[in-house]
């Protein structure tokens, strides 16, 4: 049988690492990226420069506050990130025929049997982070290996940049000498107990029994055993469960004016539903996220047994879920909307719906087919309008919708 081979990619800080591409005066500064701010808020990615001084993901926010002079605090940016991952996904579909993507940095490509096609696992792994460089000017670590778990441990050794490749055989002998903190699974209680034990590194846990690893780490003992010897039979597997369609509105002065944010939710719906149409995918699970001017987010999910397709089954779902979700009386800072649970159609974007809904079914095609031709945006909801008079005129999005397989 033919040996796997499989390319990983790992981009440490990916949300920190969209920033930088987004915004290059990032680079070379301190920054953070932040679900909120003050309270218990923490740090969910960091630049480089960041870690450099110390902080961590993970750490408290007004920790690091306190550690870094002028600390740049920046929210996620979900478009951001969603397109950074669908350039991700072009390259290793020019590479591979499966390809597995958790959509915060990791990456795992199947290379088997491609050698005739783009040389050996090395060069093949530098053609991906090349091209990956030139379509997202992004750089991630990269590893080959037999299986995920040796190539993930590999990256983690090289990062944040590099190519790395372990050879088909030596895979414990690679692992042996690598700090315990790499090997994938290893928690805060098991790193603790290993301290105990005098346990440093992956190769003393591969040498346990398995009764010695099971008196140690417990009933997780014996899959970390076969894991420190580099035995991993999982698959790269597509997850098309995963796709989804993102949008955020950022707006320029926070509200409470409940016109401005039906505006706003609006826009989002018909600007995420377009992309949906078009793609030939429906929804069944709309999930939204409310970020409050005090730092406090909130989020919630709406899931239906039916297909959600039309402007107006969408938006019905949409203020139904944001009414239930949003009940505090404070100012919003900025509302994210995304459609989850996609499935294709399955038929032709004129039988969006059954024909008891023919009227409606015919106006959607028509708005659909001017938006496309000249952009969204050209016919607007009246709410929309009443919402943009709110501020002046001032553009309500400042940020669009993102997409990923």
């Amino acid at each position: 049988m033919r040996e796997r081979t499989v390319c990983h990619l790992n981009i440490i800080g990916f949300k920190a690492a969209v920033a930088a591409v987004k915004d290059k005066s990032l680079r070379g500064r301190p920054y953070v990226i932040a679900g909120a701010t003050g309270g218990r808020a923490l740090a969910l990615d960091c630049s480089p420069e960041a870690v450099r001084q110390g902080l961590t993901p993970g750490m408290a926010l007004a920790a690091a506050e306190r550690q870094v002079k002028d600390l740049v605090v920046l929210p996620p940016d979900i478009p951001a990130c969603e397109l950074m991952n669908t350039e991700i996904e072009k390259v290793a579909a020019c590479y591979a025929p499966v390809w597995e993507n958790d959509r915060a940095g990791n990456l795992y490509l199947d290379i088997t049997g491609t050698t005739g096609l783009f040389g050996p696992p090395p060069d093949c792994g530098r053609r991906i982070l090349r091209d990956i460089f030139e379509k997202g000017e992004i750089r991630p670590a990269a590893a080959v290996a037999c299986n995920k778990l040796v190539s993930k441990v590999a990256t983690r050794t090289i990062r944040p940049t590099g190519l790395i490749q372990v050879h088909e055989g030596t895979e414990a002998e690679f692992l042996a000498h690598q700090d315990i903190r790499l090997l994938p699974g290893m928690g805060p209680g098991l790193l603790r107990t290993a301290a105990i034990t005098g346990i440093r590194e992956i190769g003393e846990v591969a040498a346990l029994t398995v009764n010695e690893a099971l008196s140690v780490f417990g009933k997780q003992g014996p899959l970390l055993r076969s894991m420190a010897q580099g035995i991993d039979g999982s698959h790269v597997e597509e997850r098309y469960g995963e796709r989804k369609i993102t949008q955020q509105a950022d707006f320029n002065e926070d509200v409470v004016d409940i016109v401005a944010i039906r505006g706003a939710l609006e826009t989002l719906a018909e600007n995420g539903g377009l992309k949906m149409r078009n793609e030939k995918l429906g929804t069944r699970a709309i999930r939204l996220a409310v970020m409050y001017n005090d730092g406090i987010l909130v989020q919630g999910i709406e899931k239906t047994k039916r297909l959600l397709v039309t402007h107006c089954e969408i938006m019905n779902e949409t203020f139904n879920l944001f009414k239930k979700t949003a009940n505090r009386r404070i100012r919003i800072k900025s509302i994210g909307l995304c459609f989850e649970d996609l499935t294709h159609l399955g038929y032709q974007p004129d039988l969006f719906v059954p024909e008891t809904e023919t009227a409606g079914r015919k106006l959607q095609e028509a708005v659909d087919k001017i938006q496309s031709k000249y952009g969204a945006g050209r016919i607007t909801r009246g709410i929309v309008l009443a919402a943009g008079s709110l501020h002046s005129g001032k553009q309500l999005l400042t940020a669009g919708t993102g997409y990923g397989n």
